[in-house]
């Protein structure tokens, strides 16, 4: 497994964005549709980074947690990303009668927090880990992981 480790303050993160931005093209270029399993505690500012990374790309989108909602779908000229919020879901079979596994994989983008949750049902190629750690109040790392030897 290939992986990157930064530790940054929440406004120095263009190089994991660059590096989130050049393992995604990778995987395009290739037909994988990228799957980005986002790890962290409450508040660790998983939809924050969604945010930020995303609306860089020209979204008119208001991203949001989609909590609520479970999924929202934002386009941009660029890309069009699937939000996964799992963390209200209850059982694997809640899961599985939602259907997501019609989407995960198959959509340009999916972003998925609370990913644990559903891993069983996952497909097993295409992940993208994205682990966040709040080292202090201003301190996070982010770690960037993902398994196919085909992405550089």
């Amino acid at each position: 497994m290939k992986a990157n480790f930064l530790s940054l303050r929440e406004t120095e993160l263009q190089p994991v964005f660059a590096t989130l931005d050049n393992v995604i093209e990778s995987f395009l270029s290739l037909n994988k549709k990228p799957i980005l399993l986002f790890t962290g505690e409450m508040g660790a500012g998983k939809t924050t980074f969604i945010r930020v990374w995303f609306s860089r790309f020209g979204t008119n989108s208001s991203i949001n947690s989609p909590t609520f909602s479970l999924y929202n779908i934002y386009d941009s000229p660029k890309y069009r990303l699937v939000h996964f919020d799992l963390y209200r879901i209850q059982s694997l079979e809640e899961m599985e009668n939602l259907g997501f596994e019609e989407i995960w994989g198959k959509e340009e983008i999916s972003a998925i927090e609370w990913w644990q949750k559903a891993e069983s049902i996952l497909p097993k190629e295409n992940r993208i880990y994205i682990t966040i750690n709040s080292e202090t109040i201003k301190n996070r790392t982010y770690t960037i992981e993902w398994a196919d030897e085909d992405i550089t």
